[in-house]
């Protein structure tokens, strides 16, 4: 899939919305999907810059809280939108909802994201307890943008069912941000000026709904505060308001901000983490922490959804009580031996939140949301350009013999394939056609059986997929309009045409008889883009037929490309047209993991994007 991330912001890993944004971008495009970004920043590799928003004398004040807008750049929005499958909108801001429109008007399918929870904004301008305020916030983004998408990811429950509360009717898919396999134990020494003490540890921005400053205060309330030895990952604008206050402990706050693998090894290094913040929409760090073998105590906020990662009520403490969170904390320093049984059981926790996890369930969305869109307003590049003359009515129902079994029939078949059709196709095709077969090499790693599949291009393309095969004999699964052709119909039946029958019944007894061919070890050819296109130079959107059918058989399918060249001097006087070449990629085996529509979809995915590259870069692998 070709996937398109709008954002405000995707350099600054300083936050939970960029955070998980970048991974899922990354991980993606491991997965062989083209990831294209739209954000302000630094130009890279897939990434689409758009200006940053200028808010004069607020600009000082946005940028202590992290927040940079961007300001949307229709050309740049349409460029990465061009041919793309699918816009993923993060934030209801100016940026995503001109995407929105941009993506609307090109036919793009989209669905949105929440990563801006109304209570961020308003401890941040100190009306917390401004209920009425946190409802218009919620209003106003429904408003403005979320009742223009169907589909919204939430990465938490708790968020969803915020949602809910505030009239969102948009299908809400609540999938974790998922934590990175490399935050993970690892062996590491606390540094000599900490062996002694008890490390506490709180990742995020320095800001009024984290809560840091409630730490200082139960470490300077703990029995033990002589041993404590605090330290917040992150920046923001209470960075100094925490420091003064951290001046009355023996051991002062140690405040930083760091990398990936810094911020790893510090989790390896810590004894505890503490989450105080109010308001969270997730908690990514809580499940980096316990990824880690940290045992997390983590403040019931009601607006927050961190409190779904605590086991039992000794990880709990009640929301803006230094004391409570004094006692949890001298509980876990005087009962070490369980402090280490909860860290095993919370790295199985952790389990539940891998990032493959969410990769799985986000590209179970897009495609979704593909079909969906797509299906409520058709894509043009599945309709029939190609009508031809179908008088005859043929009757395909779930007792059709799909493969013939009278030896008549059969040995009438092989004649005609091997002594007739195949000859003379061959001189068809490259004298009048220029037909030139690349890589038929790799046929050698088929042992068994196959599916073959095709871009439709040209009226003679099944029978070129039957030169390049010889001498294997394959099935051609063809529409069943083909069939209903005067003539045409007995010459496809013979030369291995099996008619895709329209009613269910009928369905599952062709792909039951069809599975039979693949275990004797046949080939069996589709077209996935079912619709013949004359000469058309770029791969149209695939129907899940013929990927079923391999998943369901555990056979490989065997990727074939048709594309267009130009001929030479002495061929150019022959030919007006341009000649056709047939590229033979490696085939494409099932995935082992997931279940069976992943592998389905992935499957799909997978060979669509090999020919795509057998297309632009003309190789067979």
């Amino acid at each position: 899939m070709k996937i398109v991330f709008v954002l405000d912001q995707f350099d600054n890993h300083d936050n939970g919305t960029t955070v998980s944004a970048a991974r899922f971008a990354e991980r993606l495009a491991a997965r062989g999907h083209e990831v294209r970004v739209v954000s302000t920043g630094k130009k890279a590799p897939n990434k689409y810059v758009v200006p940053k928003r200028d808010w004069g004398i607020l600009d000082k004040i946005f940028s202590s809280h992290g927040m940079v807008f961007g300001c949307p750049d229709e050309k740049v929005i349409r460029e990465a939108l061009e041919g793309a499958d699918v816009a993923h909108l993060y934030l209801p801001f100016r940026l995503c909802r001109r995407a929105r429109v941009i993506a609307k008007e090109m036919g793009v399918p989209y669905m949105a994201a929440f990563h801006c929870q109304p209570e961020n904004v308003t401890y941040n301008i100190h009306m917390k307890y401004l209920r009425p305020l946190t409802s218009a916030l919620y209003w106003w983004f429904r408003r403005r943008f979320y009742r223009f998408v169907d589909d919204i990811h939430c990465p938490s429950a708790f968020i969803a069912g915020q949602l809910k509360k505030h009239g969102y009717e948009a299908k809400l898919h609540v999938i974790s941000n998922g934590v990175d396999e490399a935050f993970r134990p690892v062996e590491t020494e606390k540094p000599e000026e900490w062996k002694d003490k008890f490390v506490i540890m709180m990742v995020g921005r320095l800001a009024a709904e984290k809560r840091q400053d409630l730490i200082v205060k139960a470490a300077l309330r703990s029995k033990y505060g002589d041993r404590i030895q605090l330290l917040f990952l992150g920046k923001g604008p209470r960075q100094k308001h925490v420091e003064r206050l951290g001046r009355r402990l023996k051991n002062r706050p140690v405040i930083k901000y760091v990398a990936k693998d810094e911020l790893v090894k510090l989790y390896n290094q810590a004894d505890l983490y503490v989450h105080a913040a109010e308001a969270e929409i997730e908690g990514l760090v809580c499940i980096e922490a316990i990824s880690c073998g940290l045992v997390p105590v983590i403040a019931d906020s009601k607006m927050s959804a961190a409190r779904q990662f605590a086991l039992d009520e000794r990880s709990v403490f009640k929301n803006r009580s230094a004391k409570e969170l004094a006692q949890k904390i001298d509980y876990w320093i005087e009962h070490p031996q369980e402090l280490k049984i909860m860290k095993q059981k919370y790295r199985e926790k952790a389990g539940e939140y891998s990032l493959n996890i969410s990769i799985d369930k986000i590209e179970e969305v897009y495609r979704r949301v593909i079909a969906a869109q797509r299906k409520a307003a058709p894509d043009p590049l599945n309709a029939h350009i190609v009508h031809m003359p179908t008088p005859l009515r043929y009757k395909v129902d779930e007792h059709f013999r799909f493969v013939n079994r009278n030896i008549f029939f059969r040995l009438g078949s092989a004649l005609l394939f091997y002594l007739v059709a195949i000859p003379v196709l061959n001189i068809i095709s490259r004298l009048f056609l220029g037909l030139e077969i690349k890589g038929q090499k790799n046929l050698r790693y088929l042992k068994g059986g196959a599916v073959a599949v095709t871009n439709h291009v040209h009226f003679l393309d099944s029978s070129m997929v039957a030169c390049s095969l010889f001498p294997r004999k394959p099935y051609f699964a063809a529409l069943k309009s083909n069939f209903e052709i005067p003539f045409i119909r007995w010459l496809v039946r013979l030369l291995g045409g099996v008619p895709i029958p329209e009613s269910p019944k009928a369905l599952y007894a062709f792909m039951d008889t069809m599975r039979a061919q693949l275990e004797k070890g046949r080939i069996v050819h589709f077209n996935p883009e079912a619709s013949l296109w004359p000469r058309y130079e770029r791969l149209r959107p695939f129907k899940n037929g013929a990927f079923h059918l391999a998943v369901k058989s555990g056979v490989p399918v065997l990727p074939m490309v048709f594309t267009f060249r130009e001929p030479g001097k002495l061929m150019s006087k022959l030919h007006k047209n341009k000649l056709v070449t047939l590229t033979i990629g490696k085939p494409e085996y099932p995935a082992q993991q997931g279940n069976e529509r992943q592998r389905i979809l992935r499957m799909r995915d997978s060979v669509q994007c090999a020919m795509e590259d057998m297309m632009v870069n003309g190789g067979a692998g």
